[in-house]
């Protein structure tokens, strides 16, 4: 980690203190639709809170693009190595509603995905329905 990523944890719990802080002064609420958190306020808490939880993002971003830059400079002086051939299976499933979207470079990890993809459905089916 370095400096920028210590700066955005350090704005992230300041971001964090504020909205809380609103939370105490009725300025901030929160809730649930469906199942979806959101945050909504007014007033200079929430307002710091916001922005400093953005600030945070937006330095641990920056953060890694000082770390490949680095990384470059640093690969500029050593001397190229050849890398060794990997290959990568993956497979996944996007659920959206109820219509599954399958896909993935590897039949078998494919087929494990949706197994675990119905595993998942029966499971959310008996803890909402019982």
């Amino acid at each position: 980690m370095n400096k920028f990523h210590f700066l955005s944890l350090f704005f992230l719990a300041l971001g964090i203190v504020f909205l809380f802080l609103g939370f105490l002064f009725g300025d901030v609420k929160a809730g649930f639709i469906f199942i979806l958190p959101f945050i909504s306020g007014s007033g200079i808490f929430a307002f710091l809170g916001f922005i400093f939880i953005i600030a945070s993002i937006f330095l641990y971003l920056f953060g890694f693009t000082s770390i490949i830059q680095n990384d470059s400079y640093n690969n500029e002086e050593s001397e190229i190595k050849p890398r060794k051939k990997t290959s990568l299976k993956s497979g996944a499933v996007v659920l959206i509603g109820p219509i599954p979207i399958v896909f993935g470079n590897s039949i078998k990890l494919v087929i494990i995905s949706i197994i675990l993809t119905i595993f998942l459905i029966i499971v959310s089916f008996f803890i909402f329905w019982s």
